[in-house]
């Protein structure tokens, strides 16, 4: 890419970014999309310009609530925490790395060069299992962290509670259903041996790790307007893929 290339795509990031809070109207399917696919090379223009940071955010004094620390911009544009006003802050963001760009003839060089292979590199779908990537991948893909994670939850859910009903007929869910598919005294799914105390250990703690997700994980996000980054979303994706592995690799008494 050109200087000027660089220029006209962050301007035309910026139109789309503030039709999102224009009242007129705008396609915006159309607006959301351009958003997605160029988000990665605006944030990498924006980074090697040293215009985008990470910012905290604060919930209004009379309401209360979470601070949230180190959070991407391009993160929160659907769905801005506290009616955070994120899109003039990328507008102020863009303009100034348009500037920085204008006085650097070289800056297209900086985009030249490929990224050091390092651990973020790799394809963190390939550690996602597939029945997660299912549910979850085109909906990170268009923006919606907090349902992505909200369905990995409820295809584990529904799995355990398919075999559970299955094997003794009771239909459950959540927290109770995870206890008992997973209890260490009598387990419906076996994750380890468990007539010696190191396989009773493990047992008991992949139980509270199940039953740990739908009450801490599923559940807020089921009952409330959460808002999550997308790197935290991944991360939850990681050990929710994590617990539908473990059913995987059940050992089967039957």
């Amino acid at each position: 890419m050109t200087n000027a290339e660089i220029i006209t795509l962050l301007k035309e990031y910026r139109t789309h970014l503030l039709n999102l809070r224009s009242s007129t109207e705008f396609d915006y399917q159309e607006t959301r999309g351009f958003l997605n696919k160029n988000r990665n090379t605006v944030q990498r223009i924006l980074v090697a310009a040293g215009t985008l940071r990470p910012i905290s955010i604060a919930p209004p004094p009379l309401f209360g609530g979470y601070i949230m620390d180190n959070i991407n911009p391009l993160d929160i544009i659907f769905d801005p925490p506290y009616d955070l006003d994120v899109k003039s802050h990328l507008s102020d963001v863009i303009d100034q790395a348009i500037g920085v760009i204008e006085n650097n003839p070289d800056f297209y060089k900086k985009l030249e060069t490929k990224p050091n292979n390092n651990d973020r590199d790799y394809d963190v779908w390939a550690l996602i299992h597939p029945l997660i990537s299912e549910v979850s991948k085109k909906r990170m893909s268009d923006g919606y962290y907090a349902d992505a994670v909200e369905s990995a939850c409820k295809a584990v859910n529904t799995r355990v509670r398919d075999y559970v009903l299955d094997q003794i007929g009771e239909e459950l869910d959540g927290s109770g259903l995870m206890k008992k598919a997973f209890s260490p005294n009598d387990p419906i799914i076996r994750i380890a041996a468990v007539d010696n105390k190191s396989g009773h250990d493990t047992q008991q703690g992949y139980m509270e790790i199940f039953s740990g997700v739908m009450t801490g994980i599923r559940n807020p996000k089921a009952h409330d307007n959460e808002t999550i980054t997308k790197e935290d979303a991944l991360r939850k994706l990681i050990l929710i893929s994590l617990l539908m592995y473990k059913i995987d690799g059940r050992i089967i008494t039957e």
